[in-house]
């Protein structure tokens, strides 16, 4: 399973089900349920903090820190909130708590950095691609934090509109507002496939 279908299986009903029970066991003091919810989101959240930090040794601190953040406050756990959203919210203030304490903000403009292994490019269509991720990474950087946020949360990580809603802790109207606008922008300043 490619790491990108581990974080969309995740978000269905039933992982969400899954993941509520898991949550109220591992709040419980269930180790073994606090590492099937490690083993079942690790790659989404460190792709998620990847974004935001753009260096692997940092992400993966990070990660680790997620999740220590996240076992110590199971107890308050509300299985009413997708436990993915939650741990999101974890990741999201791991992040900016990284950033307060001297780190300079990053966008997400290397997300293409790592494919995913079905986003591997033909040869022959390499320079093109090549052209149009260079277009791209520079005007995600253009773009607000927030704005990159909710677009690789939308079309990398494939969230639903309410499941970014949870996540950022906006409105679901806001959110699409928010992609609009950053859709918006992207194609005035990405230059048309026949102009590369």
């Amino acid at each position: 399973m490619a790491p990108n279908e581990v974080g969309k299986a995740a978000v269905t009903p039933i992982g969400q089900d899954e993941d509520a029970a898991l949550a109220v066991r591992a709040s419980r003091g269930d180790v073994t349920a606090f590492g099937l919810l490690y083993d079942r989101h690790v790659d989404a959240i460190y792709r998620y903090v990847y974004y935001r930090v753009r260096d692997d040794a940092e992400a993966e601190d990070l990660t680790s820190d997620v999740f220590m953040r996240a076992l110590k406050a199971m107890p308050r756990y509300e299985p009413r909130q997708a436990f993915l959203a939650w741990l999101y919210r974890i990741a999201r203030n791991a992040v900016i708590d990284k950033l307060r304490r001297g780190k300079r903000q990053v966008s997400f403009e290397d997300a293409l950095e790592h494919p995913m292994p079905e986003h591997i490019i033909e040869p022959d269509t390499e320079l093109v691609a090549r052209l149009e991720g260079e277009a791209l990474r520079i005007a995600m950087a253009k773009l607000t934090p927030l704005q990159q946020e909710v677009l690789v949360l939308r079309f990398i990580e494939g969230y639903s509109t309410s499941e970014i809603s949870r996540i950022v802790g906006k409105r679901e109207g806001t959110v699409r507002g928010i992609q609009f606008r950053a859709i918006g922008a992207l194609r005035q300043m990405i230059p048309s496939r026949e102009a590369l």
